[in-house]
């Protein structure tokens, strides 16, 4: 589905939209079939214990499943990050596929009220404007009920004012700031959803009240070029290291627009040249250097 300008209205209103069916059908299976490349479903993991002892809660980009790789650089989700921030020149931040489990596979702790603008990710005092905001996609890829640790919201008009910290940290407790907790908004949603939210807006995901129950999301952070303080680092371990396979591979099958948001110069930028192209041929077999020749 399309993020419309209504979507974008709210977004902008609110602080967050949501936007059901933003994935469908094929493209769905496909994403989820990746997923489970790296995590069971809760069913699976409570049958064999031990073969997921060891299991990590997250994998970042690059991944192997290239559907992965191509869904953490949607084109609407591009053009939506070009919409709020106002620029073409956008960068992919984070793509974190993180996996939940309820109390009796292996709990995790519900998450304070934050935002993804402060604290952790800057030094800066944030702004929630133009080209120095930071935009956040959460893609669902299991359903999301009640009980299955759905992402809580503040909408935008209650956080106006709200200090930057609390005691000292980037989260809102709950002990100092109850009323804020009475303010959340649970957002569920069907598998192949959205949740777009401001970097400036007031979340957190509570925990799963379903004991065998999982949720899995694909986390992704955007931002434009220009506010380099808001870069974080999405190359992890190996092989999904920058020079790894997995990152070879998608990189010479990805689009000239795609390697925009990892930090490649676009094409026609004085930044190619023989020399550079020369280089690209090098480091990635098989890549069409057409575009960047060009110039």
């Amino acid at each position: 589905m399309r993020i419309t300008d209504e979507h974008l209205d709210k977004f902008q209103r609110d602080g967050y939209v949501l936007v059901d069916g933003f994935l469908g059908g094929e493209e769905l299976e496909k994403a989820r079939a990746a997923t489970l490349r790296y995590f069971p479903e809760s069913d699976e993991r409570l049958r064999t214990p031990e073969r997921y002892a060891s299991l990590r809660r997250s994998a970042g980009f690059p991944y192997e499943p290239v559907e992965l790789n191509h869904l953490s650089l949607h084109p609407e989700l591009i053009s939506f990050a070009e919409r709020v921030t106002g620029t073409r020149d956008v960068r992919l931040g984070d793509s974190i596929l993180q996996a939940k489990y309820g109390s009796r596979i292996a709990p995790a702790n519900a998450q304070r009220l934050h935002n993804e603008a402060w604290g952790r990710n800057t030094l800066v005092p944030p702004r929630g404007d133009g080209v120095f905001q930071r935009v956040v996609a959460l893609v669902y890829l299991s359903d999301v009920t009640e009980d299955l640790g759905p992402t809580c919201v503040v909408p935008k008009k209650h956080t106006a004012g709200l200090p930057l910290l609390s005691s000292g940290y980037s989260a809102y407790s709950q002990e100092e700031y109850p009323w804020l907790y009475e303010l959340q908004e649970p957002v569920t949603a069907r598998a192949g959803s959205v949740l777009l939210l401001a970097g400036t807006t007031v979340h957190r995901c509570s925990a799963l009240r379903d004991a065998t129950g999982h949720r899995f999301a694909l986390h992704l952070t955007f931002h434009a070029a220009d506010s380099v303080w808001l870069d974080k680092q999405t190359w992890v371990g190996s092989p999904a290291s920058a020079n790894g396979p997995a990152a070879t591979r998608f990189v010479v099958e990805a689009s000239p627009r795609q390697r925009e948001l990892l930090g490649f110069p676009p094409a026609g930028s004085p930044y190619w040249n023989r020399e550079t192209v020369a280089g690209l041929t090098e480091l990635y077999p098989g890549m069409d250097v057409t575009p960047y020749s060009a110039a």
